[in-house]
């Protein structure tokens, strides 16, 4: 076999692609230049860093499209004032019409007993007729109103007690009596009711008329913890029989009790009108709802009206009898 040393082994096609292929790979990274971004990089910031704000201008003026919504929040806040006014009056007709419709309910308070000739003069449930969110405080009321009834019986037991062992203390016995039965039902019905009537009916002219009534109800407790003007067996009649000294000892402690127990309920009154003044406070309630409520109570009393339709009755006729027609 002859072996042709002229024969070229890169004459083979596939050889020869293999070698065109690398030699165009070298080409492209020869003419690679990795700075190319850069420069294009540098060439487009300038143009960027001119059309950027700078942070030192002013703010522009509002324009007209921001009054504009200014001016709608404004009438959107008018609008929402007026919607809640709508709403409030038409919770109090819902409130008025409910108190019409509403069944009629025996009396049961206060309980008495079958066999007594006297019958309940109101009807009172709590769970019933005042809202839950309320029911906790009209509930400490009551039970504020149980404990000064149950100290002004304590403080007729105790001037009692006081008129056995002197009888200096007949005067002191008779007017414990005097406002056991004057203080006890008209604590109830000058102030609890009308607070039971402010929250069962969201009732302003009920809250002013409680603010007052258990206003006084707080002076007059506070003069019987000291027993001012025999008011009740209070401070100054304690030290009094302590100062004496044997067997005055034991009403002394009898009369202690009953100091104590009217500092209790005036410390009590005190926490609770503050408590019902912030409700009355959140409720949005106020002295001119009040003033047009006790208004139209006074104009709606038949009462009343029957007695100015009888005074203006008589004023005419009175001024009909006094006038004189010529003949």
């Amino acid at each position: 076999m002859n072996i042709d040393e002229d024969v070229n082994p890169f004459a083979d096609p596939s050889i020869q692609q293999a070698t065109q292929q690398t030699f165009t790979n070298q080409q492209t990274l020869n003419e690679y230049n990795p700075f190319s971004n850069a420069t294009v990089a540098a060439k487009t910031a300038p143009v960027n860093a001119g059309t950027s704000t700078p942070s030192y201008q002013s703010a522009a003026p509002p324009t007209a499209a921001q009054q504009t919504n200014r001016i709608d929040f404004s009438q959107l806040e008018r609008q929402q004032a007026e919607l809640e006014q709508r709403e409030k009056r038409l919770a109090d007709r819902e409130r008025e019409l409910r108190n019409l419709q509403a069944p009629h309910r025996d009396k049961n308070f206060p309980p008495l007993p079958a066999w007594c000739p006297l019958r309940p003069c109101f009807y009172q449930d709590i769970g019933v007729e005042i809202p839950p969110e309320f029911q906790k405080w009209v509930r400490y009321l009551y039970y504020l109103w149980l404990l000064y009834s149950a100290t002004l019986v304590l403080n007729m037991i105790a001037a009692f007690s006081y008129l056995m062992v002197d009888k200096n203390g007949a005067a002191t016995f008779g007017l414990s009596i005097l406002y056991l039965f004057l203080f006890v039902p008209c604590s109830y019905v000058c102030w609890f009711r009308p607070i039971y009537r402010a929250f069962r009916e969201d009732s302003a002219s009920s809250f002013m008329i409680f603010f007052l009534i258990f206003f006084i109800q707080i002076v007059i407790t506070i003069l019987q913890f000291f027993g001012v003007a025999n008011l009740g067996c209070g401070f100054i009649l304690m030290v009094h029989l302590f100062s004496l000294g044997g067997s005055k000892i034991i009403v002394g402690i009898i009369v202690m009790i009953v100091t104590l127990s009217f500092g209790i309920v005036a410390a009590a009154d005190g926490l609770l009108l503050i408590k019902v003044h912030r409700l009355y406070r959140q409720s949005g309630a106020t002295l001119e709802q009040a003033q047009r409520e006790f208004q139209s109570a006074f104009v709606n009393n038949p009462t009343v009206r029957g007695a100015a339709r009888e005074v203006a009755t008589a004023g005419i006729n009175q001024t009909t009898r006094g006038t004189s027609y010529p003949q």
